[in-house]
This record gives C-alpha cells, structure tokens and sequence, in this order.
C-alpha cells in the first residue's frame, strides 16, 4: 500500500478480534504472522506489516518512528478497522507505542513484547556482538548455515541466553527454530536492521496520551533489549501492567505458556465491556 508516509507491505490472516503485529528487528510481515500465531492463537484477525526497510517497505526520506506509525492509520483505514489491539515485539516496541499515543482512539489494548522503549540502555547488548549480528545477517547463505548448525549461537546473539536455551523442551526448540527460518532470507531484511538502530537512537517513549490498558512483559536476562526498557515503558504509562520475568530471554520463548496466558487474561479483562473493534 502507498501512503503519504511511505510505501507499507502488509498481510491480513484469519478472522475475529483484529491485531496489528508490529515485528522486532530481522523479522517483516512473515515474522508478525508467526508471533500472532505464537502468542494469541486463533480467533483474531492479524494485521501484519513489514517496517521501514524491511522486505518490500522502503525507507522514505527522514524516516522516524513517528512517521512509521502515522503510516499504520491509512492502513488500517484501508481495511475498515476502527479500533485495534496493537503488539510491539523488540524493535517493534518504539512504533506500536508511539501509535497508541497519537491515536489513542484507535487503540484499544497495547501489548509490549521484550520491547525497546528508548534508545540504548546500558545493559543491552554489547556493540561488538550487534556487530556480529549484522554481519550475519547480509549473507542469506551465511545465515542459513548458522541457523542449522550453530542454533545456540544464533540465540545467544539475538537475546537467549544458552543457558536458558538448554532448559528449552522439544516444543521451545522447535519454537526457536520456527523463528530463526521465519526471518529467512535475511539479507532482505538488512537495511530495515540498520534503519532501527538510525531510528531508535534518540528515540524516548511517549505516554502523555496512552490511554489504552497496556501490558508489558519482559525478562530480567534478556542479553539483546534490557529489561531496562520495560520498567522505563511502565513508569511513563499511567494504565500499564508489567510483568517481569527472571528469565526467558528475548521473546520470552521459555515462557512461551505463561506468556500467552497473560496475553489471554490480560485481554479478557479489558474487552469484556467493549465490542466496538470495526466499523
């Protein structure tokens, strides 16, 4: 789709409650589709889109998180979606937020996910190992093989800790495998990385016009988005929920059951009164 704010490449799957998933670094739409399978289940109708740079969406000039946003509203228009539950995974974080603050009226819950919600934190990871990360990722072939046969690796890079990924039970690995193929092939994805980091690096969370109930989960050892940045998100929303794990990782893949649990009771809860999600 062309907006005013830059061209957006999207998917829509499955019928219900809608979702706009909002994906993390590395992923796309693919990405957005497979987190809403992971964590919501069925009954909902995915709105997923590939951000700046990602896939087929380009990176228009002067690219901010606040443009990026301002693109999810003629989108949703588009399809006839008054209000929506919107997910920021990771890197998603900054736009989903900053969404639900300028159209506080077209968001009805606000979920974050191992989010970013502010430029770097002192305990996010190292330059040197993001470093290694991008080098990675502009080699499909490169990628794919690290994929397969160094997966603990991977992980660890993008915010699994090893330790955490050896209690993984066959489901998680399977799990983790699913995501690291789903962001496959990488070097497409590349430029929307690099982007990100252009993007969220003076980047503060706005609050001051959330008015949605929002939920945020996080883990404390996640090595890649510190959790910093979930108690910072919750101090600066007035109707927010945190829930921090001691461990979990990024993405919260270890506590993939519990996670979608609280996404499920949290919902539950904050739209058993309200049933105004199309127009």
């Amino acid at each position: 789709m062309q907006t005013e704010y830059g061209d957006i490449e999207y998917a829509v799957k499955g019928e219900g409650t809608p979702v706009l998933m909002i994906h993390g670094a590395g992923g796309g739409y693919d990405q957005g589709l497979w987190l809403g399978k992971v964590f919501f289940g069925d009954n909902h109708k995915f709105i997923s889109v590939s951000r700046y740079g990602y896939l087929r969406s380009n990176i228009p000039d002067n690219a901010s998180v606040k443009m990026q946003s301002e693109a999810y509203k003629p989108l949703l228009d588009s399809l006839g979606v008054d209000k929506v539950i919107v997910v920021g995974v990771s890197a998603g974080g900054p736009s989903a937020t900053q969404f639900a603050n300028d159209y506080p009226d077209r968001c009805s819950e606000l979920i974050l996910i191992s989010a970013v919600s502010m430029g770097p934190a002192p305990d996010d990871k190292d330059p040197f190992y993001v470093g290694i990360i991008h080098t990675i990722q502009q080699s499909d072939y490169g990628y794919w093989l690290v994929t397969r046969f160094f997966q603990p690796t991977i992980l660890e890079l993008m915010g699994i800790p090893t330790d955490v990924y050896e209690t993984f039970d066959p489901e998680q690995k399977e799990l983790a495998q699913e995501m690291l193929d789903v962001m496959h092939p990488m070097s497409q994805r590349y430029e929307g990385t690099i982007n990100d980091e252009r993007m969220i690096k003076s980047y503060t969370v706005p609050a001051e016009n959330v008015s949605s109930p929002t939920l945020i989960i996080h883990a404390k050892d996640d090595v890649l988005v510190s959790y910093k940045h979930a108690e910072n998100a919750h101090n600066k929303m007035a109707r927010s929920q945190l829930v921090l794990y001691d461990t979990g990782g990024h993405g919260m893949l270890s506590q993939m059951d519990s996670t979608r649990l609280l996404v499920k009771d949290f919902l539950n809860e904050s739209t058993s009164n309200s049933t105004n999600y199309v127009s």
